[in-house]
């Protein structure tokens, strides 16, 4: 397990299930009942703490950014505010997981977020 802690979000990425499993295994637990595939459990999988951290991973360096939207953390803005700063990310996060590809992620019991490019 890696942890990751960006300027404004954090996340635990895992080689595979059996590394997540030593560290939650009442997630672990959670994604082989929510899974329909058995190949996932050896990829690579990312774990949002909450749904805030997937929501400011997705504007910043996911979906968004794909996109085309760059963030560049630190910039001044030539004197105004940060517009960052005043993005409701509850309501985003919301939004996002409404509209997700259920596939590639998942909201546990607990309010973490699991995402992967592999596919459950």
């Amino acid at each position: 397990m890696m942890s990751y802690e960006y300027e404004s979000y954090k996340y635990e990425s895992y080689d595979n299930l059996n590394e997540l499993k030593k560290v939650d295994q009442k997630l672990a637990d959670e994604l082989v009942k929510y899974s329909w595939s058995e190949d996932w459990k050896n990829e690579n999988f990312i774990v949002f703490p909450n749904k805030i951290e997937f929501a400011k991973y997705e504007l910043e360096d996911g979906w968004y950014e794909g996109l085309g939207l760059e963030v560049v953390q630190g910039t001044k803005y030539k004197g105004a505010v940060n517009p960052f700063n005043y993005i409701d990310y509850k309501r985003l996060a919301d939004d996002l997981i409404k509209d997700w590809d259920r596939s590639l992620n998942y909201a546990s019991n607990e309010g973490k977020i699991v995402r992967t490019s592999y596919g459950f």
